[in-house]
């Protein structure tokens, strides 16, 4: 698929699924931005992603970074096309009665107050100008509560709520304003990212409980889930929006397999 001389945004980009995602990008002909909040992680992506990508160090969470981050790519080049929201962390699991309010707390915020604020800005810009495509990253534990995972599940399901509402605002545009299609993919267990081979091999029965529960048997690999991710943000998908796709090597189906 040819992305030539658009300009991107990818949130989440030094490591794993968004890293992986920069790298799809630039190889499609796009100028991509990039954030983090570990700088030395950013400034190593930067370093093998080149000329055509930028990093960005950035708190989604923060408010007035995420406007400036969004002034400097207007600034910059007037416009964005595609935008991808991949910042996200999971937490220590604790059952509902055990969590630690703060710690809910931050998941949520860095889930999905992150992407809103993400959104917000990108919705504005891309109705402006050209128009442009939206993929959030979300997860099948949106779909599936996962016991434990109380904050990442809910965080998650939000996400999908908000990619759905988002779709519905943009797809019928105002007067003067162009068409924004906005798609969440929904991963299952991914290696990268979250998913180390030191974590993987630190918790061996809940590792073998999510290949149990996989209908292929194996983890994706992350340059599967940005497959799916290019896709929904290229013409070819050109009707699809406000959809959840599942990309989890029959996680929900085989769940109760």
């Amino acid at each position: 698929m040819e992305l030539k001389n658009k300009i991107a945004l990818v949130s989440g980009g030094t490591r794993g699924i968004g890293f992986k995602m920069c790298q799809k990008l630039v190889a499609q002909g796009a100028f991509v931005y990039f954030t983090g909040r570990n700088q030395e992680d950013g400034l190593l992506a930067q370093e093998e992603l080149g000329a055509s990508a930028r990093y960005i160090q950035l708190d989604v969470t923060d408010e007035s970074a995420v406007h400036a981050l969004f002034d400097l790519i207007e600034h910059e080049h007037g416009r964005l096309d595609l935008a991808v929201n991949n910042a996200g962390i999971t937490t220590q699991r604790a059952s509902v009665s055990e969590l630690d309010l703060q710690e809910w707390k931050r998941v949520l915020d860095i889930n999905l107050v992150g992407p809103l604020l993400c959104m917000s800005r990108q919705i504005q810009l891309m109705q402006r100008v050209d128009g442009g495509a939206i993929v959030n990253v979300s997860s099948c534990g949106g779909i599936l509560g996962q016991p434990r995972q109380s904050a990442y599940s809910v965080s998650k399901a939000a996400l999908n709520m908000l990619t759905q509402i988002a779709a519905i605002e943009c797809g019928v545009p105002e007067e003067g304003k162009k068409l924004v299609r906005v798609n969440a993919v929904c991963p299952g267990p991914t290696m990268g990212g979250m998913n180390t081979i030191e974590r993987l091999e630190a918790n061996p029965e809940a590792t073998a409980e999510k290949y149990r529960n996989t209908a292929l048997r194996r983890f994706a690999e992350p340059e599967e889930v940005t497959a799916s991710i290019s896709w929904l943000l290229s013409d070819e998908s050109s009707y699809v929006t406000g959809t959840l796709l599942s990309v989890d090597g029959g996680f929900i189906a085989g769940k109760f397999g």
